[in-house]
């Protein structure tokens, strides 16, 4: 296979992937509609030992990629996401999955793969590493524009709140505006951001994922985030969440990402 035909293998994936997920997602504007049925989303989280990082990699990349591919022509995965991150953090994960399912009732069927299969690893993979943790979750607030890069950079970030229903007027108030306007700048493809069903505090009650379009654009985050933020200064009610956010949230360590499967 070329390089060009490889590129549009992954561009027409990652695309595809995000149709499902807009079809997925809730509104800010209808956000809490999704508590009236059971979270469809599910995060695992996984461990692995530095010598054994390159070798987990490859397996999330192939053969466990290849499990989730066969989940979801079977009808039993909506959409799924492999992340793995750059660098090994103490207090982070390596790996990291997102499980989208069709119904609340399909998360069953991966409870009964779970009972043999912990975090979905086989026998060659639980040598590897181990799930750190799984969380039920919500796709909250999902956004992506129409073109997508390949090679993109995801930057993960974990928070805690302190009540759910004053985060959730916080996000639509004062978050999203910051990365639409990163999106019209160019830097951003998209972001979601998932919220724990059980949410028990650390380590994070709501989960941010940033889809930067490259490596140049993810350096130039902060020039970014500064420029849009001149404009939204001019905004009383944005300001006004500004001064609050220390009260209303705490952030836990970030995590930098590259995409494996999807």
């Amino acid at each position: 296979m070329s390089l060009s035909t490889f590129r549009r293998s992954i561009l027409a994936r990652v695309m595809l992937g995000c149709a499902i997920l807009s079809a997925l997602v809730a509104t800010p504007s209808i956000a809490q509609d999704e508590l009236t049925d059971g979270p469809k989303t599910v995060i695992i989280q996984y461990s692995a030992d530095a010598a054994k990082r390159a070798d987990f990699r490859r397996y999330m990349a192939g053969p466990f990629g290849v499990k989730l591919s066969d989940l979801r022509g079977k009808g039993k995965l909506a959409a799924y996401q492999v992340y793995y991150s750059w660098y090994p953090q103490p207090e982070v994960w390596d790996a990291m999955v997102v499980l989208h399912f069709p119904t609340y009732s399909a998360v069953e069927e991966w409870r009964g793969i779970e009972r043999s299969q912990p975090g979905g690893l086989d026998t060659a993979g639980l040598v590897l590493a181990k799930p750190k943790a799984v969380y039920s979750a919500d796709l909250s607030w999902n956004k992506s524009v129409d073109e997508l890069d390949v090679g993109e950079v995801y930057y993960v970030i974990p928070y805690i709140y302190r009540e759910a229903a004053e985060y959730r007027s916080y996000v639509a108030g004062y978050v999203t505006p910051q990365f639409d306007g990163w999106i019209r700048e160019g830097a951003l493809s998209g972001y979601q951001i998932y919220i724990n069903r059980y949410s028990v505090g650390t380590p994070w009650d709501s989960l941010f994922i940033q889809r930067y379009r490259n490596f140049e654009a993810f350096g130039k985050r902060q020039h970014v985030l500064d420029k849009v933020r001149v404009g939204l200064r001019q905004q009383p009610e944005w300001m006004e969440w500004h001064k609050r956010k220390g009260d209303i949230r705490s952030e836990t360590e970030n995590s930098i990402a590259e995409l494996l499967a999807q």
